[in-house]
């Protein structure tokens, strides 16, 4: 009896599931998504091995990109996953034994959107990953403020940069020689720097800066205290009074610096010698102060004249033409710098390097758009060879960041160190007598030597 009250329970339980089993509806499978060619996609790339590249994608890409398949010829050889890294950009990383001079492309397929795949192209891709330098961090940055808040030396001993923690400005001092990191202070009133000497920073001063003369300042003045800023004793003395929000101040070259007076009241520039704080005035109704250089550790130069320190006098070393501006002078070499620019038919500003020696070109980069050349701010230029930085905007050629030399007798481009890993911008390099480079970078301060 039990046994047939299991059967009937077994039986009814099966009744039930055909029942509900054809009460469903049916649904047919999904449709398979069409893949569409959408031509090529502007993109970034950066070999990180020889066995390695890395692919990145705009921010704004839309529809947003899901997957990067690498091929060769027809052959499908690899496909990975797209993701945002942390600059918000996609990107991904192929890991593949690329063989020399092989030529290989990319589709980048996006999501699906209205059951369509978009699929794009990055053409004619040969692998080449070379590596000149080494590279060690000896100052890990949180938040860079860019080249106002960093200088280095006179002496050329010392590294001085600012960093922002968490909204505290830590200023601190990196020894060229033995590497070492001090902390100068998380007091100062700034972020902005200059470099007197080893010990001694021009800054924006603050209530507590000695030797202020008394001044009645009117409303919307842009009258900001310059002070000497002393790192042993932490005490800072009046140098002069500059404009904050307009005007320009150089870097600092033989113990004198080019400053913007307040804009609305002085109406002037100086040069200002720091060991006595004589000045030599300029008037800004002949004196354009967004043209006083705040790049160059070598000269004073103001538009495309060098300043004589010792008078005040100017000069033009170059003939150059309404858009071109003199970047600096390399004063072992002789070499000068000059960037240029011109708008195309359609707006967009071109931008172009040139180098000169004895006042004659004897290179020119070609026009481009949203590409940078970034000469160091203190050049060791050996037989006739300049490295530089150069870096390339999304565009759908491959383009390569990272180091590159030039040689200024064949006019050779070479690339030397594939670095465009998407976080390591370069903000200053400082190349010394030894070979290394002292890189600023968004992320931190780098120490590069020669690979052999």
């Amino acid at each position: 009896m039990k046994n047939n009250i299991y059967l009937i329970i077994a039986a009814a339980l099966l009744l039930n599931s055909c029942s509900k089993k054809n009460d469903m509806p049916f649904y047919p499978p999904p449709a398979k998504a069409v893949i569409k060619d959408a031509g090529t996609i502007a993109f970034k790339i950066a070999p990180l091995a020889g066995n390695q590249v890395q692919i990145f994608l705009r921010y704004d890409q839309n529809p947003a990109p899901s997957k990067i398949i690498l091929k060769q010829d027809t052959n499908t050889l690899q496909t990975v996953t797209v993701s945002k890294n942390n600059t918000n950009n996609y990107s991904a990383i192929i890991n593949y034994a690329f063989k020399p001079g092989v030529k290989y492309n990319f589709k980048v397929q996006t999501v699906v959107t209205s059951d369509t795949i978009r699929q794009y192209s990055i053409n004619d891709y040969t692998h080449q990953f070379v590596q000149a330098f080494n590279y060690k961090k000896l100052l890990d940055l949180k938040q860079s403020l860019g080249p106002e808040a960093l200088d280095i030396s006179p002496s050329r001993n010392y590294l001085f940069i600012t960093d922002d923690v968490n909204n505290v400005l830590y200023t601190k001092r990196i020894s060229l020689k033995t590497f070492a990191v001090d902390v100068i202070s998380d007091k100062l009133p700034s972020t902005f720097i200059r470099a007197v000497s080893d010990n001694e920073l021009l800054i924006y001063g603050d209530k507590n800066t000695a030797s202020v003369p008394p001044v009645t300042i009117d409303r919307g003045s842009d009258r900001v205290t310059l002070a000497k800023y002393n790192i042993n004793t932490q005490q800072s003395t009046f140098v002069d009074f500059v404009s904050s929000g307009y005007g320009r101040i150089s870097r600092i070259v033989n113990n004198h610096v080019l400053v913007t007076n307040p804009i609305f009241e002085d109406k002037t520039a100086s040069l200002i010698n720091l060991a006595d704080l004589s000045k030599v005035k300029y008037s800004l109704d002949n004196f354009d102060f967004t043209r006083i250089n705040e790049y160059s550790a070598n000269h004073i130069l103001y538009a495309n004249n060098l300043i004589n320190t010792t008078n005040g006098s100017m000069s033009t070393p170059l003939n150059l033409d309404q858009n071109s501006g003199l970047i600096d002078i390399d004063n072992t070499s002789g070499y000068a710098f000059v960037s240029s620019a011109k708008e195309n038919t359609a707006k967009d500003i071109l931008t172009a390097f040139s180098v000169y020696k004895d006042g004659s070109p004897v290179y020119q980069s070609a026009y481009t758009y949203g590409d940078g050349t970034y000469p160091p701010v203190i050049a060791n230029i050996k037989g006739d060879i300049l490295t530089f930085y150069r870096t390339f905007n999304y565009s759908t050629q491959v383009q390569i960041d990272g180091y590159y030399t030039l040689n200024l007798k064949t006019k050779e481009v070479k690339l030397v160190q594939a670095d465009g890993n998407g976080n390591l911008y370069v903000v200053s390099d400082y190349q010394l007598q030894d070979g290394s480079i002292i890189s600023v970078r968004t992320d931190g301060v780098y120490r590069i030597t020669p690979a052999n």
